[in-house]
């Protein structure tokens, strides 16, 4: 059974190599790796060349620069492996056993496995585990238990990268990325899971998700960013009802975006005055989406909502955010 990695490549060049030796070294050998070169200009382009030289089973396609989601595309289209991994290049996998593990959990019934990662902080050299997946959700579940439970337990892995995907199922269902789009594994993920048969999530904490990188294909901080996820908020909420899950996982959807709604509302602290106010006019009218509860985070600024009201709920974000920043 052949895996594919493909690892999008855009001004990666201090951390290509460990990643890509975080693949090659598995104790699992039969894989390709394709780097996707997206008009990166610093030396990672050559250094891909170096990466091939020194391991057959690297490939290196290069292209003018199109974002992550359209390097990705590029990827998918190209692999030849019965499955795909996603990877990007500032981080790297944690385990050489991984990938053989992995594949031990591999079910002809099965379109994904999700898998697990820690947050690496490179300044201080320490690792945080993500929050784990409902013990339901390592065995096959369909489409509607998996979205339900993975909101219900606030662990929903939007991440492309945390995913071993069969790539027929990929293809055939047009699941690709949009071009263009930050924030672009929410729709994805979601599209993903309406179409899946049986998939699960299992807790082995494999991938390494380097935070604060600067300048690398994944990294935005901007309003750019902010628009890109109102844009994707707007947007699935507008199709959730033609979507085929049941009600039930419809509401924890609805619930999912209840928390993107609340990261919007973060956002706004780090306008001027006058964005500020557009921007919040914007949002407020959305407000009744913290009426959806199932994701504990959201329950807990619903509260905030229903007796202090929508600008207190922000306030209280506001000062949230600031204090995760300061742990990081």
């Amino acid at each position: 059974m052949k895996i594919t990695c493909i690892i999008p490549v855009y001004k990666v060049e201090s951390y290509l190599r460990l990643c890509v030796e975080s693949l090659t070294h598995q104790t699992y050998q039969n894989i390709e790796i394709i780097l996707v070169d997206d008009g990166s200009p610093d030396g990672s382009p050559e250094l891909c060349e170096v990466l091939a030289g020194e391991d057959s089973r690297i490939r290196v396609i290069h292209k003018d620069n199109g974002g992550l989601s359209e390097a990705r595309n590029v990827g998918l289209l190209a692999a030849s492996g019965d499955y795909v991994v996603f990877v990007d290049g500032d981080d790297y996998w944690l385990s050489q056993d991984a990938m053989r593990q992995l594949v031990n959990e591999i079910r002809p019934e099965l379109d994904f496995i999700g898998f697990n990662c820690s947050y690496y902080y490179p300044i201080l050299d320490k690792y945080r585990p993500w929050v784990p997946y409902d013990v339901l959700l390592s065995s096959p579940v369909d489409k509607n238990t998996a979205m339900t439970e993975l909101v219900k337990s606030g662990t929903f892995p939007m991440s492309a990268c945390l995913k071993l995907l069969k790539r027929s199922f990929l293809v055939d269902n047009n699941l690709f990325f949009k071009k263009g789009q930050i924030a672009e594994d929410i729709p994805w993920f979601i599209n993903i899971l309406e179409k899946t048969s049986r998939c699960c999530f299992v807790n082995m904490y494999i991938y390494a998700y380097r935070q604060n990188v600067v300048g690398s294909i994944t990294h935005t901080n901007d309003r750019r960013s902010f628009d890109s996820l109102f844009d994707i908020f707007k947007t699935e909420l507008l199709k959730i009802e033609k979507r085929s899950f049941n009600e039930e996982a419809k509401n924890a959807l609805k619930s999912f975006l209840a928390y993107e709604y609340c990261i919007l509302l973060t956002y706004l602290r780090d306008f001027d005055r006058g964005e500020q106010n557009t921007f919040r006019e914007k949002l407020y009218s959305y407000k009744s989406i913290l009426n959806f509860t199932d994701n504990p985070k959201v329950r807990k600024a619903s509260v905030v909502y229903r007796f202090l009201g929508i600008r207190a709920t922000e306030f209280v974000l506001g000062l949230y955010q600031n204090y995760r920043r300061k742990r990081m």
